[in-house]
């Protein structure tokens, strides 16, 4: 089976949600935390709960989970919802997290979220990675498969795109990405780029802030 590496354009924005010299905002009757639990916290929501909630906690597909919210369920009916999920459709995490786990998680989204650093345009630019230069792209596809019948499917867990032939049905690529991708996105839909060839750029965005740009027209090994 033959694999495909096709050109792409990856700009590395760290979000850094790691942020060190934090400082816990929480008013003198709220929820505390030590700071080796808060750091814990903060690890474990970036991995098992921005997705949904975003980085801010001001919801996304899953809800609004800052303190004004949060603290007027309190810690018991919040230990709850972790455990056993809703009906709305998150999911239980009592076999995904241990009890303690989940204590401090209601507890840490009672508390104020820290914010990320953000990242410099002069940064950004620094760490764009450019695979091959937009000029030197292709006017044609310069492979003899059918690339407008291309699945392309989210490796979520392992950080990649796969590419599927859909005539074929063989897995022509795996894609490095950034972290715990959840959308592809065409250049199509944007409101001002007008594409010339639909469907042959894609983007991806990961939760650590990784951008990357995918041709379908690049070259199979």
């Amino acid at each position: 089976m033959k694999k495909m590496n096709f050109g792409l354009s990856a700009l590395g924005v760290a979000i850094g949600f790691a942020a060190s010299g934090i400082a816990l905002n929480v008013s003198a009757a709220g929820p505390t935390l030590s700071e080796a639990d808060f750091e814990n916290a903060k690890t474990i929501y970036f991995q098992r709960c921005a997705g949904c909630h975003g980085t801010l906690r001001k919801g996304a597909t899953g809800k609004n989970l800052e303190p004004v919210n949060t603290q007027k369920l309190g810690q018991e009916r919040l230990e709850k919802i972790i455990t056993f999920g809703t009906e709305g459709g998150m999911n239980n995490f009592d076999d995904i997290m241990t009890p303690e786990e989940i204590k401090l998680m209601a507890t840490y989204v009672q508390m104020e979220p820290p914010v990320p650093p953000e990242m410099s345009l002069a940064l950004m630019k620094e760490r764009h990675h450019v695979f091959v230069d937009p000029k030197d792209y292709p006017d044609k596809p310069l492979h003899g498969r059918n690339w407008e019948n291309f699945f392309l499917v989210i490796e979520r867990d392992v950080g990649k795109v796969a590419v599927i032939d859909g005539d074929t049905k063989e897995v022509v690529a795996h894609i490095p990405t950034g972290y715990a991708v959840h959308v592809l996105k065409a250049a199509e839909h944007h409101k001002t780029l007008h594409a010339k060839n639909p469907g042959r750029f894609w983007y991806t965005q990961g939760r650590d802030g990784k951008l990357t740009k995918i041709d379908l027209w690049q070259n199979p090994d």
